[in-house]
């Protein structure tokens, strides 16, 4: 009979219900809430409300009032010239080269001093070639000597560089390490000017 899925679920639903009504009916009696009444708080209402203030047997005392200082006495007059210009007999300085009986006034003639302004300079190397040795030139072990011909622009940068050297290998070499130096540009009346016909020389020589 209960094998059949239409009447297991009602089955289980009615003898489930008595069991689940004794539980209400247990956790009712375990559970007793009580009502608290809180008590209404007695009040008090004032009828004014005096300040209290301090008692003071002493009188109070009016600060003093400031007296008036005497007015300071006037300083004496100063002491009457006893003697007049006329009467003070002062002896007369000579100075070598003066006129006699008078003193004559000296003037002094002092250069005219103006700032001196720099217009005129020549070329400086700020910073020198600072050539590598040529790794062929090395492996081979050859020496040589180059002379770069430059020119220096207003800014100072060289240009139109061109070496001749003993040994072509170092040539390059020598250009590069002339176009990466650094001057200070010449200045002529104010004004910076390009330096042309310049040469550096430079040495390539093996450490024994």
């Amino acid at each position: 009979m209960l094998n059949s899925t239409a009447l297991r679920t009602p089955t289980a639903a009615l003898m489930a219900l008595p069991i689940a009504y004794g539980l209400f009916l247990l956790m009712n009696v375990l559970i007793d809430v009580k009502e608290i009444t809180l008590a209404k708080p007695a009040t008090r209402i004032l009828g004014m409300i005096t300040p209290q203030l301090p008692e003071t047997n002493d009188e109070i005392r009016k600060p003093p009032k400031p007296q008036m200082l005497d007015a300071d006495a006037k300083p004496p007059p100063p002491p009457a010239l006893s003697a007049t210009k006329g009467d003070i007999d002062l002896p007369i300085p000579v100075i070598a080269g003066a006129a006699p009986g008078s003193l004559l006034p000296i003037r002094l003639n002092l250069p005219a001093i103006s700032p001196v302004v720099v217009s005129t300079r020549g070329y400086q190397v700020i910073r020198p070639p600072v050539p590598v040795y040529p790794d062929r030139a090395a492996t081979r072990g050859l020496s040589g000597s180059c002379s770069v011909a430059f020119a220096i622009d207003t800014r100072g940068k060289p240009f139109n560089v061109s070496a001749a050297c003993t040994d072509p290998v170092f040539k390059g070499e020598a250009e590069r390490s002339v176009l990466k130096a650094e001057f200070a540009p010449q200045l002529v009346d104010g004004q910076f000017v390009n330096v042309t016909g310049l040469e550096y020389p430079l040495e390539f020589k093996l450490k024994n």
